[in-house]
């Protein structure tokens, strides 16, 4: 979750009243039913996804745990029946406690698994990761489970950050000593890091959507398409390790066109600036968009590197998205019990995608 704004396009609050809706921007607290059941209102989470002709709901009691105002957008924490607490930017959705640990552990665990896969650390060694955006912390929380791990988290909003420490206990994570939180702009720290010649074995990148498409089919351009642009990943590619880094970023979902010709574009992208082993995974997601969202993996990496495992030494070919799950089921022991949606045989089935998006995907021809 990144906090520049909203992670899926036009979410709006409203009561339910029967056939009648009342617009979250004008609050609505009035929680008791006009019907004989003394039954309490509830609200309604409701994206619209124009392109597709796609509405989707959430019921959230309609008293709001938390309303803040930030400098960038409005911050607010409901509470709902089965998906339990319920965050929004700018009435945006942007997790819940029940499913949240399918988005946020798969873009934390999928990148250290796949680093440790092809190198595995000096007892001791330190890791060092990025995590751009997820001003919630769990992302973060997710890579303090290796304990070799330290953390640069930059995240825009620091009111983002003060609301998830009250409301969510992974939040936690930033009292952590191997955590260095920073207050500001993600695109602008990866330049500056650039500058410094620093380096990182592994980044995440949690962001918001980079564009929406309105009711009149225009395209609006969001804030965090900077986080998107081919210069950005070229300084992504520049902070990564050269014998082993990877990149792990948020790439919608496949179910809408638009964003579909995106993730083929952002996968030519990466190619170009020369990272290897580039790859769609897919995370089913209820409360998101379509029940379904995308990531992009990606390796900067020697081609001809050996990878230990349990029998000896293999060849890793990230070209062809080949990693060595001996090790990664090892690791995995290491935190087993701590995951919810993340285990090995996830990993490796997220990559296996219905025929129509692989054609789309890997065999573009434009």
């Amino acid at each position: 979750m990144m906090s520049m704004s909203g992670k899926f396009k036009l979410w709006v609050i409203h009561a339910l009243l029967g056939l009648e809706c009342i617009h979250a921007a004008e609050p609505h607290h009035d929680a008791t039913d006009s019907g004989d059941t003394g039954a309490q209102k509830m609200k309604r989470v409701i994206e619209e996804e124009h392109e597709i002709g796609f509405i989707q709901t959430l019921l959230v009691h309609p008293t709001p745990i938390s309303v803040q105002q930030s400098d960038y957008q409005t911050i607010e924490v409901y509470e709902s029946d089965h998906f339990g607490k319920v965050f929004l930017l700018d009435e945006a959705l942007q997790l819940t406690e029940r499913d949240a640990p399918h988005y946020n552990e798969m873009l934390a665990h999928v990148p250290m698994m796949e680093y440790l896969a092809v190198q595995q650390p000096d007892e001791g060694g330190t890791i060092n990761a990025l995590v751009i955006g997820g001003g919630d912390g769990y992302v973060t929380s997710e890579l303090l489970k290796y304990p070799n791990v330290v953390i640069d988290h930059v995240d825009l909003d620091k009111e983002v950050i003060n609301v998830s420490k009250e409301h969510f206990e992974w939040s936690s994570a930033w009292e952590d000593e191997r955590v260095n939180l920073i207050v500001g702009d993600g695109a602008a720290f990866v330049r500056e890091q650039v500058e410094k010649k620093k380096k990182y074995h592994v980044i995440v990148q949690d962001a918001s959507d980079p564009f929406w498409y309105d009711e009149n089919g225009e395209k609006i351009i969001l804030p965090s398409h900077v986080l998107y642009d081919m210069k950005h990943f070229d300084g992504i590619y520049a902070l990564l390790e050269d014998s082993n880094g990877v990149f792990m970023f948020q790439a919608e979902t496949y179910n809408i066109p638009s964003n579909l010709e995106e993730i083929q574009t952002w996968k030519k992208s990466l190619e170009e600036i020369g990272f290897d082993g580039v790859r769609y995974g897919s995370i089913a997601i209820p409360t998101y968009s379509t029940g379904q969202i995308g990531f992009f993996v990606a390796h900067v990496s020697n081609k001809d590197m050996v990878c230990k495992s349990d029998g000896g030494v293999c060849t890793m070919d990230l070209s062809a998205g080949l990693i060595d799950w001996t090790v990664v089921s090892s690791q995995f022991e290491k935190i087993t019990g701590t995951t919810k949606y993340y285990h090995p045989r996830i990993h490796r089935s997220a990559f296996d995608l219905p025929f129509w998006v692989e054609e789309a995907i890997y065999d573009s021809k434009e």
